[in-house]
């Protein structure tokens, strides 16, 4: 009867943790805790799941731990000295899955849900370490009315979280939308009409000219600086040295989570992660229904506790809330149009994904492979020829639309993204620097090593074809939202262990992206220095002549410009363009 009453006490401490995970849940996802009634059945699967984990869990493992020892194990059916211990151990995963959101994931947190967030945490950590000194301190764990004022600690701390909780959901909503009534009043001129609800029928009450010039906007998701520089110098990248050369460039700070939706999405409309609504690379939902979840806590299994019941989509940037630079050009009677930002090469499995592919174009494929690479018969090589043939398609298909685009020139803006070398990058990071990882045969050195700068060369390429069809007066700027970076040995070890997808790139740490402007109005031959990628849409707004969003979270990188173009252009300011405010 002793595993039985390990899994009670288990369960019970479960029990406290998947409250918390509740908890975490509405304080970091406004729609959950705007749901209503519909949240409840959510919650409670959510509680539910984490109160059968612990009760599994932790048992079979302190039985595991005490295979060898020498007393037989002798437990009632409550003891708060079990109790406590195995509420320490699962709380302070809990936990610091909760301070990780503070940490990594504070773009995504609008600042007041980020401050309640860390109150509750601040509470759950003080009485968690009441407990933990409680069970782990041998003069302690065995005084009963210590171990119950540490229990009684951390109901009040989870009561005190739960209340704050409520009273945001109860009076903060009101209280923010009487807070953006007011300030719509304050800025909107008496008699006029309120914004409309809905962002795809309303328009801004601005009286302004249309876009000033033409920008083109390339973007290369997975790009490394270093390495362009290094291949330009090289004479490698002939349009990229005419970029340094005639125009400026700099590095961009990412943000977290550094995936594709979410980094882009942040670009294209200078807004952070909570504002523009695209928050992660995932949405879920629990038995397909309503509230769907863009943040849970990392680091505790989250989807695979709830696998049973979870539903995942990917997120893309056509989810955001609030309008692109191109869409704000076309609103204002300008040239606004866009290919390729919703293409994540990361977000479909690749067997998935090669049967829906289109067939990649054989001039692709001849710049890419070797014709003994394309020989190969082993079923890992094909499957390193198939990824390079739909990263080749993918871009192919964006260069395509791109040329069509460009067909109907005028003021404004085209903005297109090339999803392909983030993908190929993610593949071949480790036979292009087999140094970082030690483990690489020579013989697929010359099979794969020239694939990702070959691939360099290809989007040198198309850069090239858009410096030739610059025009008078017309923009041009190259960015990458993010880098990439060699996989450390513990997360190659894990894709080892857990069957991931073994990639040798990463971009999980945020390596910074870029930002190259070529133009007559660009500063020239320089560097302009560091800037964020929430800074792009508000400089390319400004290049156009338009107002920029007060309520912008990125600035305008006047750095890029020249001194000529910035003393004749003043900044124009509107207070915001998303239509719901």
């Amino acid at each position: 009867m002793t595993f039985p009453k390990l899994v009670v006490h288990a369960a019970l401490a479960g029990l406290y943790g998947g409250l918390v995970v509740a908890l975490f849940l509405r304080l970091a996802n406004p729609a959950v805790g705007a749901a209503g009634g519909g949240q409840a059945p959510t919650l409670l699967l959510v509680v539910l799941a984490y109160t059968l984990a612990a009760a599994v869990v932790w048992p079979v493992l302190y039985v595991a731990l005490r295979f060898f020892a020498r007393h037989r194990l002798r437990l009632t059916w409550l003891s708060l000295r079990y109790l406590i211990g195995f509420h320490a151990v699962n709380t302070s995963l809990i936990l610091g899955s909760g301070w990780l959101i503070l940490s990594k994931f504070r773009a995504t947190l609008a600042p007041p849900e980020a401050d309640r967030l860390a109150a509750a945490c601040g509470w759950l950590t003080v009485a968690w370490l009441a407990a933990a000194t409680v069970a782990t301190v041998p003069r302690l764990r065995r005084r009963v009315h210590l171990q119950a004022a540490a229990g009684g600690l951390a109901l009040v701390a989870l009561l005190v979280s739960l209340h704050g909780d409520s009273a945001r959901s109860d009076g903060a909503f009101v209280t923010g939308a009487l807070s953006e009534h007011a300030t719509e009043t304050a800025s909107r001129p008496a008699g006029a009409p309120p914004t409309g609800p809905s962002p795809a029928e309303a328009r801004p009450a601005l009286t302004t000219a249309p876009p000033a010039r033409r920008l083109v906007l390339l973007n290369f998701d997975g790009a490394d600086l270093d390495t362009i520089l290094t291949m330009q110098a090289q004479g490698k990248l002939p349009a990229f040295s005419r970029l340094v050369q005639e125009g400026t460039y700099g590095r961009l700070a990412s943000i977290l989570p550094c995936v594709a939706s979410v980094t882009r999405a942040t670009l294209v409309t200078g807004m952070l992660p909570y504002r523009n609504g695209v928050r992660s690379a995932q949405a879920r939902s629990v038995l397909g229904g309503d509230p769907w979840i863009d943040v849970v806590p990392p680091g505790i299994g989250f989807d695979v506790v709830l696998a049973p019941v979870l539903e995942r989509r990917a997120t893309r940037v056509s989810d955001r809330q609030v309008p692109t630079f191109w869409e704000i050009s076309a609103r204002l009677g300008g040239l606004g149009e866009a290919a390729g930002w919703d293409d994540d090469q990361d977000a479909v499995r690749p067997a998935a994904a090669s049967r829906a592919a289109p067939a990649a174009p054989q001039d692709w494929i001849a710049d890419l492979l070797d014709p003994e690479v394309q020989r190969q018969k082993e079923p890992a090589a094909r499957a390193l020829v198939a990824e390079v043939a739909r990263a080749a398609a993918a871009d192919a298909l964006v260069l395509d639309a791109l040329q069509r685009l460009e067909e109907h020139a005028g003021r404004g803006v085209t903005a297109a993204s090339f999803p392909g070398l983030d993908r190929v990058a993610h593949i071949f990071l480790r036979y292009a620097r087999p140094a970082d990882f030690g483990n690489v045969s020579p013989r697929d050195v010359d099979l794969y090593g020239a694939i990702l700068e070959r691939y360099y060369r290809r989007i040198d390429g198309i850069v090239g074809r858009a410096l030739q069809s610059e025009g008078a007066g017309a923009l041009l700027m190259v960015s990458a939202t993010h880098g990439i970076r060699p996989a450390p040995p513990l997360h190659r070890l894990k894709d080892e262990i857990l069957g991931g997808e073994h990639l040798s790139g990463i971009h999980e740490d945020a390596p910074p992206g870029f930002l190259f402007v070529h133009g007559r109005d660009a500063l020239r031959g320089r560097v302009f220095g560091k800037g964020s990628i929430a800074d792009v849409a508000p400089t390319v707004l400004y290049a156009l002549g338009l107002p920029v969003a007060r309520d912008a979270h990125g600035g305008i990188l006047a750095r890029v410009f020249s001194e000529a173009f910035t003393a004749t252009h003043p900044v124009t300011v509107i207070g915001s363009y998303d239509t719901d405010r």
